[in-house]
């Protein structure tokens, strides 16, 4: 059975083939690259051809709820995808395992951001040693911290869960022991 890890690859594979134009084009509007960070992209489609005991592992780790929608034959069974055809980055725990996910599903008539449950930190929890500590208020605006390239040696990142600060948090800057300033980046 796959773990969130392996889900996360085979979503940063997705995002390199030539069929991914469309979430391409949308990281090249807010500036994000793909190479240079753990960025993926679900196209919603990883359960097809599954066995009915991937498809229950699937629902298990919270990437597949029964849906009634309508299907094509009698003995399917119709599913909704967790951050279907969105742009997925990983959270990770404090040993650097992959425990959730946020995806933003950006070709909606408003773009809907949702994260698979309420467990890790994106992009990581901070090294011990960070001097200086940016909280941002979520997944995007992190990300894009990461990408200008303005952080120091000893700065790290996390961003918030829906602009919440979360007991998680609140445990990783304890573990810092060198912290000598926290910057909050609000939009």
């Amino acid at each position: 059975m796959k773990s969130l890890e392996e889900i996360f690859q085979s979503f940063e594979t997705g995002i390199r083939s030539a069929k991914a134009v469309k979430p391409k084009k949308y990281l090249e509007n807010i500036e994000l690259d793909y190479s240079t960070q753990r960025i993926g992209f679900n196209s919603g489609q990883f359960h097809h051809r599954a066995t009915p005991e991937i498809k229950k592992h699937y629902e298990n780790l919270g990437l597949l709820t029964k849906s009634n929608a309508a299907v094509r034959e009698e003995d399917m069974e119709a599913y909704t995808v967790f951050g279907r055809y969105g742009i997925v980055f990983p959270l990770l725990d404090s040993t650097g395992r992959i425990v959730n996910l946020y995806a933003i599903r950006f070709a909606m008539a408003s773009p809907i951001e949702q994260y698979l449950n309420d467990d890790g930190i994106f992009p990581s929890y901070p090294a011990p040693n960070t001097k200086r500590l940016f909280l941002a208020h979520s997944v995007i605006d992190a990300a894009s911290l990461i990408q200008s390239r303005i952080m120091e040696n000893r700065d790290a990142v996390m961003a918030l869960h829906n602009g919440k600060f979360t007991e998680m948090h609140h445990k990783a800057i304890q573990s810092i022991t060198e912290l000598k300033e926290i910057l909050l980046i609000k939009y």
